[in-house]
């Protein structure tokens, strides 16, 4: 095996691991957690002095920025998939995503890697533009603040003018009964 065929090859691998990781999470929250997870990978230790230990330390670091390359391009596409409920959730996973794309298109730009740079950048505007779109259409959420706890029926009457609305409210709090909720939480606002 060739230089280059070992270095596809691993490559390759790294970008296997990143789609097995997503494909194996169902719920597309559970997606991009695992691979959000995975994209802030950072190899530490000693690598040892000298020569030896040197380039050990960058195969090392180059083995971390592959894996985490790979990551960051699953999680953008899970990022595709994923339905936020409400629009500062959608905010929170964009600052989040973007974040991390951008961070690696620094790392690309501070390498001399024009290419990766330019592609990270391309990637984290698409990211973006999608979730700040896809977010635009969700309610904001706000936090409902009572001087005792209320039943979710009452709250909901309350907050929503519709009672209905009550298991709104309750999957909100994650009150363990309905009969009392917190008395401080985040709910939707519509």
């Amino acid at each position: 095996m060739t230089r280059n065929e070992a270095l596809t090859a691993v490559a390759a691998a790294a970008q296997d691991l990143a789609a097995a990781l997503a494909a194996m999470a169902d719920d597309p929250a559970d997606r991009v957690r695992l691979l959000g997870d995975l994209a802030g990978l950072v190899i530490t230790g000693a690598a040892g002095a000298g020569t030896v230990g040197q380039a050990l330390a960058r195969g090392r670091d180059a083995m971390a920025s592959l894996c985490r390359r790979a990551a960051l391009t699953q999680l953008a596409r899970a990022t595709a998939v994923y339905a936020p409920g409400n629009a500062d959730e959608a905010e929170a996973l964009r600052d989040a995503v973007c974040a991390a794309l951008q961070a690696e298109e620094i790392a690309a730009a501070d390498g001399g890697e024009a290419a990766v740079h330019a592609a990270f950048r391309k990637l984290r505007l698409a990211v973006a533009r999608d979730l700040t779109a896809r977010g635009a259409d969700l309610s904001r959420l706000r936090t409902i603040a009572t001087p005792a706890p209320l039943p979710a029926l009452a709250a909901a009457q309350l907050a929503y003018g519709d009672g209905a609305r009550a298991d709104d409210l309750l999957a909100a709090s994650a009150a363990p009964h309905p009969l009392f909720l917190p008395t401080s939480y985040r709910a939707p606002s519509a």
